[in-house]
Formats: C-alpha cells, structure tokens, sequence
C-alpha cells in the first residue's frame, strides 16, 4: 500500500529536516534504534523508531498530542546503531524545537526549562545539600550551582535560542526598561 502525502505532510517532514533532523529520509525502518530505545522498553506509543514512521507518514497532529517525544532519556543508543547514519535523536530533537514553536509542551517540561534557566537543572530538588554532604560530597555539585558565571552564559545562549521566542524566559534586567 502506498502513502501518498499531501502538501502539508510533506512541509512537516521539510520542517523537521529544517530544524536539524537532516537525514530522516535515509531511514529505511530496520528497527535497530527500536531494539536499544529505553522509550520502546517502556511502552511509549511513540519511539523513536515509530516517531520517523509518523513524520513521514505527516502524523503530525498524532505526535504534537502525546508526550513521548519529552520523555526521551537522551541516552544516544539510537545514533549508535543506526546503520543509515539518521541521526535519530537530532530527529527527535528537531521534532521538539518543532513543538516549542507551536506551545505543544508538557506543563511539566515547560517548568523543567524554567528550572533549567533558573538554575542550570531541569530537576531541583529541596534538600539535595544536606543529602550530598552525608555522603562527603561538597554541598553545591560542581555545576551552575557552583559557578554562577556559567549560569550567566547558559541564560544568555537560552534567551538567543528558539525557546525564548515563545516567551519562557524573563529578558535581562537591562533589557526590562
């Protein structure tokens, strides 16, 4: 049976190509990335294997609604075994700079970034000082925590990127007046 793609469905497999998922027409479906994906182990709808199925098929509306794309643990096994050199993860990634340009984001994922431009972590968790000292660990890990001119330079290249487009972070204080 063939597919046949409509207009739209072709723009969307030329937007993730534009967002950087490059090579995602050299995918020939062999499955391998499917086999080493922890996503694929956990029962998500969409792996990485079914989500390049789903963009090309022009599943966009499918993909933009379910949150597998967000709970990718970013592990690179995918690009390892690829025998077509797709770079599936850069897929992905361009999958998700393509649902931030449309505020198709988790609640939780959106906090995530806000934390991640706040502190320089995704997750921070209350306590965690009083936790690294018990195992003689320094009580500030050796991150933005500890070096709060890094935390400068990430915020910066944040309010350069596509995701201060859709208004996640605070402009500078400078930049207020």
């Amino acid at each position: 049976m063939a597919i046949i793609l409509s207009e739209m469905d072709k723009a969307f497999i030329g937007e993730i190509r534009e967002r950087g998922g490059f090579d995602i027409r050299a995918c020939v479906q062999c499955g391998k990335c499917a086999a080493t994906c922890p996503l694929s182990l956990a029962g998500f709808p969409f792996y990485i294997k079914k989500l390049i199925h789903a963009i090309e098929c022009g599943m966009r509306e499918e993909i933009m609604e379910d949150p597998s794309m967000w709970a990718c643990q970013s592990c690179n096994r995918c690009v390892e075994v690829c025998p077509q050199d797709v770079k599936p993860y850069e897929v992905l990634l361009a999958l998700r700079r393509a649902a931030v340009r449309e505020l198709s984001v988790p609640g939780n994922t959106i906090e995530g970034l806000r934390n991640y431009y706040k502190t320089g972590h995704a997750v921070y968790p209350k306590g965690y000082q009083a936790k690294r000292k018990a195992v003689g660990l320094s009580e500030e890990p050796p991150s933005t925590l500890s070096f709060p001119e890094m935390l400068e330079q990430l915020q910066e290249f944040l309010r350069n990127s596509e995701l201060n487009e859709v208004g996640l972070f605070p402009m500078k204080k400078e930049e207020k007046k």
